[in-house]
């Protein structure tokens, strides 16, 4: 029996495969996707991790030997996914659990693409490799950091006005900021290695660099260096465009000086972990704090809130906490938080300042909570606490102050998402951490193949599988997306034409797309309304309307239970009609179905409303636009003017446009900018 641990070429591939990978798919980015921000990525990582685990079949046909760490980590790592695989089944939502947002890819898909390298990467990585991985990660986030500077937070270069939110590469500070904490604290780690002089001097640059991009450190007081003196009367002045990372990260360089004194006094190794447990308890006991604050409105977390001018998140995670009543064994399924938010939806997240739907509840607990139920928190916490476990028990045995490190870096992690969630690079970053403490594990399981055709089938039938899967999961969407955006920008009527009948059986997804197309060509029409001004065009405006109809109604079984695709739907029949496209009938039975769904918000009374005008019926028109405002004049007692949002002022257009218009016979039309 070889030992697998030799460096063969296959084995010196596949560490390049596994170290490479992750600097790699932080960088993606192709402007040409949907999403930008998180869809190259996922695509990437899951055609990089396909080959990967391809090269290391191919290395354990080699040897004849498969390798495993001897540690519970890894099985709590697919339990945890297997609470996810029952949770999106018993959610009868499967589909949107397992592909995700195309905006967010945290699906199942992404977990097991990313507990494929973890697997691969805890059995062959040794600990030092991971000096190479950290590495790696340092420098993409100085890279990031070095882009960021400029964008549109810091010297706004043109040739940098595609980062329409800042964030560098991620499109979207809050993004980057999660980003520049790991990548931060990956510096730190690396400094507890024994490297030579020029590696800490890169580190310590790398690091300087993160720290004072516009994404962490305000870049104002680069421009207006006489701000300093503010900074003593208003020290938050400091933070940068990602403020909650940039407050994480001030607390973490803090606490990381700690645990360095107490990792150099001289006391036991359990007096240490004792300490070093306390430090991580305090910090998840004032996270959890703050989300109860905020959801019992009360508190310093209500307070927090409150400074900041920012009364709808706490409404919404008030409303959304209640979800998990309803469902609290296994959640809605990873990916569903937006039935839970429909299932608890008032009038009250409309109404008031920042309307919009939530697809995530942007609190790691509730979307823990409402995603995956009691089973997925305690999945989780298990899985935390083994990690915890390995890496005090490593630490003991080695004295290596990088394990503590990891721990405070997870807990790090978690009061940064306090107020947003993870995408596909955290996640990434996560279990990066997790195979970094698998990897001191000194036990082994291994299983001996001896015979060379139980070697040959088994290799061929799982590299069949995985490069199925990895056609399934990245190429065919990838694909799909790049004629999706072709098509939209091209102004080509039949190619547009082909694309919508190609999206009747595209799975995963599927419910963006339909959002994207609508929404591109509609804003076209509005934005441009002379060049459709003739019938020609009008004759083909009339027939793309009843392709994209076609398509909502092609993948309406699996959005059903969808309140919004529900409205969205009506809403599009109610724009083609202007174009001599009747349906009607069928937005009359998607109202009734959004009404089923929910009677809590204005939009299901706008719709009604105006389909009773559009089919004749005005009485019954102005009585559902009174229930919109019935809606409105409940809230308004609950807030001042100031923290209203312009929906009150949909509900009473609404109501003066059926009064002004009562009677006349022409083809009205009452345009719904957000439904």
């Amino acid at each position: 029996m070889e030992d697998n641990t030799k460096d063969s070429l296959s084995l010196k591939i596949l560490r390049v495969l596994l170290i490479s990978t992750p600097f790699l798919s932080t960088l993606i980015y192709i402007p040409g996707f949907t999403f930008p921000g998180s869809f190259p990525k996922a695509i990437f990582l899951y055609i990089a991790v396909s080959i990967i685990l391809v090269v290391w079949l191919i290395n354990i046909y080699r040897s004849g030997v498969v390798v495993f760490k001897k540690n519970w980590i890894t099985i709590a790592v697919f339990v945890y996914i297997l609470v996810l695989f029952i949770g999106g089944v018993a959610s009868g939502h499967f589909e949107e659990s397992f592909f995700g947002a195309i905006s967010r890819m945290t699906g199942i898909a992404t977990m097991l693409y990313i507990s494929g390298w973890y697997l691969v990467a805890s059995s062959v990585l040794k600990p030092h490799h991971f000096t190479y991985v950290f590495r790696t990660l340092l420098f993409s986030g100085a890279i990031l950091a070095v882009i960021s500077f400029l964008g549109i937070n810091g010297f706004n270069l043109k040739a940098f006005s595609f980062l329409e939110q800042g964030g560098s590469l991620f499109s979207n500070n809050t993004f980057s900021g999660i980003y520049y904490v790991f990548a931060f604290f990956f510096g730190a780690i690396l400094f507890t290695k024994k490297d030579s002089l020029k590696w800490q001097i890169s580190y310590a640059l790398a690091m300087l660099v993160i720290l004072i991009n516009p994404d962490i450190f305000n870049f104002q007081i680069w421009q207006n260096i006489g701000m300093v003196k503010e900074l003593f009367s208003h020290p938050l002045l400091v933070l940068g465009t990602a403020r909650a990372s940039a407050a994480v990260m001030g607390i973490g360089i803090i606490l990381t000086l700690v645990l360095y004194v107490i990792h150099r006094i001289r006391v036991s190794a359990l007096v240490k972990g004792v300490l070093f447990s306390f430090i991580m308890l305090v910090l998840i006991g004032i996270s959890l704090g703050f989300v109860g604050s905020t959801i019992a409105q009360k508190g310093f977390g209500a307070d927090f809130f409150a400074s900041q001018n920012d009364f709808h998140r706490p409404t919404a995670w008030k409303q959304v906490a209640s979800g998990f009543s309803n469902r609290p064994l296994l959640g809605y399924g990873i990916n569903n938080v937006e039935y839970a938010f429909q299932d608890t939806l008032g009038p009250e997240i409309p109404f008031i300042k920042g309307d919009k739907w939530f697809d995530k509840a942007h609190n790691i607990w509730l979307d823990l909570a409402l995603e995956t139920g009691i089973l997925g928190i305690l999945s989780v916490i298990i899985l935390f606490i083994l990690a915890c476990w390995y890496s005090f028990k490593h630490y003991r045995d080695t004295r290596d102050i990088s394990l503590p490190l990891v721990l405070l870096l997870l807990v790090l992690h978690l009061i940064q998402i306090q107020t947003s969630f993870n995408l596909v690079t955290s996640m990434f970053m996560i279990f990066i951490l997790f195979a970094y403490v698998s990897s001191f594990s000194g036990e082994e399981i291994s299983y001996s193949i001896s015979s060379h055709r139980t070697k040959l089938i088994t290799l061929c039938a799982l590299a069949v599988l995985i490069i199925g899967a990895m056609i399934f999961t990245a190429i065919i969407p990838a694909k799909h997306s790049r004629e999706l955006v072709g098509a939209l920008v091209s102004a080509n009527f039949e190619r547009r034409m082909n694309m919508y009948k190609s999206s009747y059986s595209i799975y995963g997804y599927s419910a963006y797309y339909v959002y994207f197309v609508t929404e591109q060509f509609t804003n076209a029409l509005l934005e441009n309304p002379a060049e459709f001004d003739n019938d020609e065009a009008r004759k083909g405006i009339a027939v793309e309307y009843n392709a994209m109809i076609d398509l909502y109604e092609a993948h309406y079984n699996q959005y059903r239970d969808n309140l919004r695709y529900n409205m969205n739907y009506a809403h599009t029949i109610f724009i083609a009609r202007l174009f001599g496209v009747d349906r009607l009938d069928r937005a009359g039975a998607l109202i009734a179905r959004a009404q089923e769904l929910s009677t809590r918000i204005p939009q299901v009374f706008w719709l009604a409303s105006l389909h009773a005008k559009y089919t004749g019926n005005e009485k019954l028109a102005l009585e559902e636009a009174d229930k919109a405002i019935v809606l409105c004049e409940a809230v308004r007692a609950k807030f001042d003017e100031n923290q209203l949002g312009h929906f009150c002022g949909v509900s009473y257009s609404l109501r003066g446009f059926l009064e002004k218009t009562k009677g006349l016979k022409n083809k009205l039309y009452f345009h719904l900018q957000e439904v």
